[in-house]
């Protein structure tokens, strides 16, 4: 059975509290990858709308993403934070890496894209 959903709820494993509510957008999707940065205070989550979202867990912000990049040839994808400062790095079933870099307003920009396989019918 596949799960769609429109939120991303983060609980504390040890007390199983909910810790956030996050709205990762207005339409259902298939999420497919959620991975924490090292800090655990950033969240990325990317989905089969070809969108990434990027979700601050410093208990100020608000439940939804800090900021959002479209990518293209990109289901479905895994996701990581880079060890560049506000990077993420994705990863495309389609054979696809993405570096994506975002600043303080909340604007991102393709910082590196290649295309690592090709896939064939063989």
């Amino acid at each position: 059975k596949q799960w769609y959903q429109r939120r991303v709820r983060v609980f504390d494993t040890h007390t199983c509290l909910l810790l956030y509510e996050l709205r990762r957008g207005t339409n259902r999707a298939h999420i497919s990858c959620v991975a924490f940065n090292r800090l655990s205070n950033l969240l990325c989550v990317t989905s089969d709308t070809k969108t990434l979202h990027i979700f601050s867990l410093d208990g100020k912000s608000k439940s939804r993403s800090v900021t959002k990049h479209t990518l293209s040839h990109a289901l479905p994808s895994v996701c990581c934070f880079g060890s560049d400062e506000n990077t993420v790095i994705v990863i495309s079933s389609s054979g696809y890496y993405f570096k994506i870099r975002w600043n303080e307003k909340g604007e991102t920009f393709k910082e590196e894209q290649f295309k690592f396989m090709l896939l064939s019918d063989d």
